[in-house]
């Protein structure tokens, strides 16, 4: 329940981002208009009758992938949502139990336990809280690339506070690695 609400507000987050950053993969209109009449201008100035097309438009390699960051992270916030939800279901139903007696509820409970064990319920519960990270990761990744192509200056410490992120984060997941009381 935890993880759908956090999942949730992420997702809603990151999606109003990719609307914004969205429109900078695709022409400008206006600025295509502008192209396509200055052609018109200068073909009527010169009476010339060669036609010239418009170069293709290449979107800036920052916002293709700030872009391309934050639709994997989109997609895999939603996978966890989703995800979320059926572990959720599987934990509901593994306690719901109708049973009066308290010997016919541990009957139910001994024979539905070592499903949980056998379809990795739990290692599935465990291992989405890392997905989320990895989906954050994914995103504040995007805005350096995003905040670099508005400024530099914003880029530079974008990406310093979120390398400073990401260092912490590795330390943590690997102190208990060096050290068995770690509390990580």
């Amino acid at each position: 329940s935890r993880y759908l609400v956090q999942t949730g507000l992420f997702s809603a987050v990151l999606t109003a981002f990719v609307i914004e950053s969205y429109e900078a993969l695709s022409p400008d209109k206006q600025d295509t208009i502008i192209q396509l009449l200055g052609q018109i201008a200068s073909q009527n100035a010169s009476f010339s009758s060669s036609q010239q097309s418009l170069p293709p438009f290449e979107p800036p390699l920052a916002a293709l992938r700030a872009n391309q960051l934050w639709f994997a992270s989109l997609i895999l916030a939603l996978i966890i949502a989703s995800f979320a939800m059926l572990v959720k279901q599987w934990l509901r139903e593994y306690l719901a139990m109708d049973y009066t007696s308290p010997h016919e509820r541990l009957r139910a409970r001994q024979f539905r336990h070592p499903g949980l064990s056998t379809w990795k319920v739990y290692e599935i519960a465990g291992v989405l809280p890392l997905l989320l990270q990895l989906a954050l990761g994914l995103f504040l990744s995007g805005l350096c690339y995003f905040t670099y192509s508005v400024n530099s200056g914003i880029g530079n410490l974008s990406t310093t506070l979120v390398a400073g992120w990401a260092s912490l984060f590795v330390a943590a997941i690997l102190g208990p690695v060096y050290s068995p009381r770690c509390p990580y």
